[in-house]
């Protein structure tokens, strides 16, 4: 590369918008590497070509894109104009679906300053029932895709051995799971009966359990479409542990999520948070 085509970091990032701290970071992810570094002196030189996409990173950057969305989108912006836009698209319904989820968290921390009293929590009694269930572990990013894939596994077992399925799924949460905690979540199919080759509630196959899950009192609280996704379904939880603590209760056991209507579906996502209480 000649003298005259290349730029200094510092000069890039003049025409780019971008700090060296940034360039630096997308050198070392990737994501935008220099055309040419000095060998002895470790300086790093771009060309004049490569203004388009940096200014194109700055841009997303500030938009809030991650990286490997940015890193998708360059892949297809020269030769697929659909594909790339459909990133675009992605990640805009991405930022509204966060808002959304923003509007619920604070409507509910403002209900917890103002006193008001919550009309949305019921109670239900549960009877002890037999179920097919089996531990994940994984973060929010991959929950739905988990959550289907243990539940394809628990159907194909209770189809297997005959048995009916009684209920609508759902989970039990015996750990937080969200960008940084990976649970453990027990998802769980209520079945007709116990499995009879195995005698004792602890024993596994495969990883899928046969026992009795024990019921109890809970308070529910029924979300559905955008307020069931995360971090907005953390609102569902703050109403009935609330609501448990306002009326003298004591939260007791895990909180399940019951999966009337699941992502993914036609009509709109479906989940009642139910916490066992005393």
């Amino acid at each position: 590369m000649s003298n005259k085509a290349r730029l200094t970091i510092g000069a890039f990032a003049e025409a780019t918008m971008l700090s060296r701290k940034a360039l630096r970071l997308y050198d070392e992810s990737g994501l935008l590497a220099p055309a040419e570094v000095d060998p002895f002196s470790g300086y790093r030189y771009y060309t004049p070509d490569q203004t388009r996409a940096g200014r194109l990173i700055a841009l997303l950057r500030a938009a809030d894109m991650p990286l490997g969305q940015i890193r998708e989108f360059l892949g297809h912006y020269e030769s697929d104009l659909t594909a790339a836009g459909q990133v675009l698209d992605q990640h805009l319904l991405t930022v509204h679906r966060q808002a959304a989820s923003t509007r619920t968290l604070i409507a509910q921390a403002r209900v917890r300053l103002t006193g008001e009293t919550m009309d949305n929590v019921s109670t239900a009694i549960e009877q002890d029932q037999p179920v097919l269930s089996t531990m994940i572990h994984t973060t929010v990013e991959h929950l739905d895709q988990e959550i289907e894939l243990a539940l394809a596994r628990l159907t194909a077992v209770a189809a297997s051995k005959a048995l009916s399925v009684t209920a609508e799924p759902f989970g039990v949460f015996h750990g937080e799971i969200n960008q940084d905690s990976d649970g453990p979540l027990e998802v769980c199919l209520p079945v007709s009966t116990l499995l009879q080759s195995r005698p004792s509630p602890g024993q596994t196959d495969d990883g899928v359990r046969s026992y009795r899950l024990s019921g109890g009192r809970f308070a529910v609280v029924t979300v559905e479409a955008e307020d069931t996704d995360f971090p907005a379904i953390l609102a569902a939880y703050d109403q009935v542990c609330s609501w448990i603590e306002a009326t003298g209760g004591t939260p007791v056991g895990p909180p399940r999520e019951i999966w009337h209507v699941r992502s993914g579906a036609e009509e709109a996502c479906r989940i009642s948070v139910a916490w066992p209480y005393a």
